[in-house]
Parts: structure tokens; C-alpha cells; sequence
């Protein structure tokens, strides 16, 4: 498996999740809407990664290898990234982040000393609404960042197209509300 069907794949990953994300929102799941976006945009970032042909482990904080590629000079120079590049992958960065460290709580809640704060009373319509918003802006610069190499495979472009009408659906359905 290359770079360029490891990103297809995170990509086809990631259009799974929004898809699912967005109908939990519409049915008022609002936890598991977080939970989905959250991993639709973990996906779009290793797919990224992947794309670059960055090995990295497991992880829930993408964006902060990202980040750590952006700031070495040396390794942006052999990537070949440039300006507009950067500008995109920052950009993803500050709305990934975001959805990132929600972390467990989407699917657990939040502990305190006396209670459990359940992921419902956590994740109203107004916050999964806000969260939505940080996916959907950081999934459209993961979408211009590939859409800014040339010489994309067609199977790779077809899905990075395939993520964009997604998008477009998803915006379409938080409309409604």
C-alpha cells in the first residue's frame, strides 16, 4: 500500500464519519455527532500524514504532528510544501484542534469529585452545533490542501471530491436546524 492509498482510504474513512456524524445531529445525538465529526477529522489529518508519507503511531492528536512538521524548516523542505500549503495546514490545525481535545468525553461524559456529567448534558444542539462548524472548516482546507497538488491520482481525486459534496450535505442539513 503506497501514500496515496493510505490517504484514499483515511479519506473514504473520514466520509464514513461525517456522513454517520451528520445523522446523529439530525436525530438529536448530539454526543455522538461530537464523537463522529471528532473521528472524521482525525481522519482527515492522518490522511494527510499519510499522503506526506509520515509514519506515525496511533493517535488522537494528528494535527499536533502536523504542527511539528510545519515548524521543522528541514522537513518542510524535503516535503516540498509551500506557502499556500502551510496556510492550509495551519488553518486545519486551529479547527482540528478543537475537536481533538474533546477527547473521551463525546462517549463518556466528564467525571468530577461528585457526579458523572453525562455526554448528553455536555453535548447540546448550540455546542455540537459549534464543534460541527470547526469540522466542516477543517475538513474544506484538508479538501483545498489536496486539491492543491497537481498530479493527484484519479482514485485519490475522486474521493477528495466525493468528501467535498459530503461537506456540502452536511452544511446543507445543519441548515435545517
Amino acid at each position: 500500500m503506497n501514500n496515496f492509498s493510505k490517504a484514499r482510504d483515511r479519506l473514504k474513512m473520514c466520509i464514513e464519519n461525517v456522513k454517520r456524524g451528520t445523522a446523529r445531529y439530525c436525530e438529536g445525538d448530539y454526543s455522538d455527532s461530537v464523537f463522529r465529526i471528532q473521528l472524521a477529522v482525525e481522519d482527515a489529518c492522518k490522511a494527510i500524514l499519510s499522503f506526506l508519507g509520515v509514519e506515525f503511531r496511533k493517535t488522537h492528536f494528528p494535527s499536533v504532528i502536523i504542527a511539528k512538521i510545519i515548524s521543522n524548516k528541514e522537513r518542510m523542505k524535503k516535503l516540498s510544501l509551500n506557502t499556500e500549503h502551510v496556510r492550509y495546514l495551519t488553518l486545519i490545525i486551529s479547527y482540528a484542534s478543537l475537536l481533538e481535545t474533546q477527547g473521551s468525553m463525546p462517549r463518556y461524559g466528564w467525571e468530577t469529585e461528585e457526579r458523572i456529567i453525562s455526554p448528553s448534558e455536555v453535548y447540546t444542539m448550540e455546542v455540537a452545533r459549534e464543534l460541527f462548524n470547526s469540522a466542516i472548516e477543517s475538513i474544506n482546507y484538508v479538501i483545498r490542501f489536496f486539491k492543491s497538488f497537481q498530479e493527484l491520482p484519479s482514485d485519490l481525486s475522486t474521493i477528495v471530491e466525493e468528501l467535498n459534496k459530503v461537506i456540502d450535505n452536511a452544511v446543507k442539513e445543519l441548515k435545517k436546524d
